[in-house]
């Protein structure tokens, strides 16, 4: 293995403003989402069952009644918000997520009338039943 010394050279430069402008961009980000008070993606998990697909969200923290589950034009919206208390003094603080939201795309085959959810363990769980597929009926026609 050979080692290169580093040294900024003149095509630098170009690498260093789109690496300066990600770091930006990225800190800024992080700052807006945290005076939000968002978790713009909680962590989500898809099983596909012989009869259901099931969605398992991680919502650590979110009771279920501060959690709303919408079916609207063809879509899954899950939204959740919690009051963060005010009046503490912490000496470290690493988490602040008092809003969630995540929106799923539902196929056709989604059997919408029957969606079905639970909390159990700081997992939300959201069962998607399979629409009933019918066998298309063969008709045979007399010929006249």
């Amino acid at each position: 293995m050979t080692i290169l010394r580093y040294s900024k050279g003149t095509n630098d430069f170009f690498t260093n403003q789109i690496m300066d402008q990600l770091f930006r961009e990225t800190k800024g980000s992080l700052q807006n989402s945290e005076q939000r008070g968002v978790s713009l993606n909680p962590r989500t998990n898809v099983v596909d069952e012989k009869e259901r697909f099931v969605i398992e969200m991680l919502i650590p923290g979110f009771a279920k009644k501060d959690v709303v589950i919408k079916v609207e034009d063809g879509f899954l919206k899950i939204t959740g918000e919690k009051e963060e208390v005010e009046d503490r003094t912490y000496l470290r603080k690493e988490f602040s997520a008092t809003k969630l939201e995540r929106t799923f795309k539902l196929s056709e085959g989604i059997d919408q009338e029957n969606i079905s959810a639970e909390v159990r363990d700081g997992i939300l769980f959201v069962n998607l039943p399979k629409a009933k597929v019918e066998e298309p009926k063969i008709k045979e026609i007399t010929i006249q």
